[in-house]
């Protein structure tokens, strides 16, 4: 039975990044089983931003079906360096009887050193997880070598070849982005396949934001994702975008030890 599914989440990308609370809009049927990629950028001082990531995912099967898949999550970054990420996860039926969407938002706050994240639109308690992030340790020389040596030796081990080309500037939103395309190829019989598989990834980055804004990963074994940024607004976000909603409990996973109390 030939499917096209085609399913776009949220109505226009202002109205997803007023708030996270936003999220729970429903505007089309819910499809399980989303093919989503996250756009992961670094907490870092300065550059702050928000925007809307539009993901769109399409494949073509060998007896003439398709799927196509459409997403759109909000991604933030203030001042001090904390960043927000949304996207959907699955569906649940609802009190109406109907299917919903669900949704992840997900802050890391670099200053407070805490990373949180709750669902919205779901039928699950309505909680937000809090953990503290630990003090990074940084590796030394010789574990850097070593892991470094261990890439390279699981690349040899998996028979790849790939080749870079570096793609020149683009505009995206009014920012400037540099390109580059890595083109990998399995030889033939590596995974049982007949031909060579080639597999490309092409990413879009922008020094100015410290932003990936565009990534196409082509592989004929799963489709093309294109994952583009719209609705870019540099400046200060909303506060109340990092903000869980007013009526969810805050559950700690990793309590701060209060210091000892010296005595006398």
């Amino acid at each position: 039975m030939q499917k096209i599914l085609t399913y776009t989440l949220l109505t226009a990308a202002t109205t997803f990044i007023l708030s996270a609370s936003a999220l729970t809009q429903d505007t089309a049927p819910c499809v399980s089983g989303g093919f989503i990629t996250v756009n992961s950028f670094p907490s870092r001082e300065g550059s702050p931003f928000s925007a809307v990531i539009k993901t769109t995912f399409d494949q073509k099967l060998v007896d003439g079906n398709s799927i196509h898949g459409t997403f759109q999550y909000p991604i933030a970054r203030d001042a001090a360096g904390k960043t927000l990420s949304g996207y959907p996860l699955g569906c649940y039926i609802g009190d109406d009887g109907l299917s919903h969407q669900s949704y992840q938002v997900s802050v890391t706050d670099p200053v407070a050193k805490t990373s949180e994240h709750w669902q919205v639109g779901t039928n699950s308690a309505k909680v937000v997880f809090i953990s503290h992030i630990p003090t990074p340790v940084k590796p030394s020389e010789a574990e850097m070598a070593a892991n470094a040596n261990r890439a390279r030796t699981a690349t040899k081990a998996m028979n790849v070849q790939s080749r870079t080309e570096r793609l020149g500037s683009r505009t995206f939103q009014g920012v400037s982005a540099e390109g580059i395309r890595t083109t990998r190829t399995i030889p033939a019989g590596e995974e049982g396949n007949a031909l060579p598989l080639e597999i490309m990834a092409e990413t879009w980055r922008s020094k100015e934001l410290g932003l990936v804004l565009m990534s196409i990963n082509d592989d004929p074994r799963r489709g093309r994702t294109t994952a583009e940024i719209d609705d870019l607004r540099q400046g200060e976000p909303d506060p109340a975008m990092f903000a869980p909603p007013k009526d969810f409990t805050v559950k700690d996973q990793n309590p701060v030890a209060a210091p000892a109390v010296a005595t006398q």
